[in-house]
């Protein structure tokens, strides 16, 4: 089992995810990773924040009012959602 931590961004298509990675490069790293299979996506390509940057995401996301983006929780093997953005639903389950 990994002890990587971090949040992903999915998306429904690549045209989201490069708009999305656009939009978020210029205020806080980010890295353009492969969807994770547990990860129910139309589209293949996610971006990784690391957790450091999860207030700055927050901050970003709500300047941003994308819709349709899915934010998840990596914990090792376990991936949550912790935000489906187009509901505008935030589950805080750390």
């Amino acid at each position: 089992m990994r002890n990587d931590s971090y949040y992903m961004l999915a998306f429904d298509s690549t045209h989201q995810a490069i708009r999305a990675q656009r939009l978020l490069k210029p205020v806080l790293p980010i890295c353009v990773m492969p969807t994770l299979r547990a990860v129910q996506a139309g589209c293949g390509i996610s971006l990784r924040i690391e957790e450091a940057d999860f207030a700055t995401l927050q901050q970003a996301l709500n300047r941003i009012g994308e819709t349709d983006w899915r934010l998840y929780a990596i914990q090792g093997d376990r991936v949550q959602k912790i935000i489906d953005i187009h509901a505008e639903e935030t589950k805080d389950n750390r």
